[in-house]
């Protein structure tokens, strides 16, 4: 179930990257750069590794990632005109992140 999950999180976060890098380059809107930034770090630390995991006395898993998604979020909530796709692609992908990080991969 967590690997079918984790499956799952993986193909909304293409799906949302793709949509949101397509829909930016069209209009130029932070929004959607703020809805890219929620969907990509965790796809691409998944290729490239470049956040290590965190000391076995920290609480936090994948600092950098998670600090890139919340900033991705907080610029997508500052920035939204109104509740649409940018906004449900970046609340999904916050959300995915979080349950794929501290329970499809614990």
């Amino acid at each position: 179930m967590k690997t079918l999950f984790s499956l799952g999180y993986l193909a909304l976060a293409a799906i949302a990257s793709l949509t949101s890098l397509w829909q930016f380059a069209i209009s130029f809107h932070l929004a959607w750069l703020g809805a890219l930034m929620t969907a990509l770090p965790p796809m691409i630390n998944r290729v490239w590794a470049f956040d290590r995991t965190a000391p076995v006395h920290h609480k936090v898993k994948l600092p950098r990632v998670s600090a890139m998604v919340l900033a991705g979020l907080a610029l997508e909530l500052l920035t939204v005109p109104e509740r649409g796709l940018s906004l449900w692609l970046a609340l999904g992908c916050t959300g995915g992140f979080l349950l794929d990080t501290y329970w499809a991969r614990a």
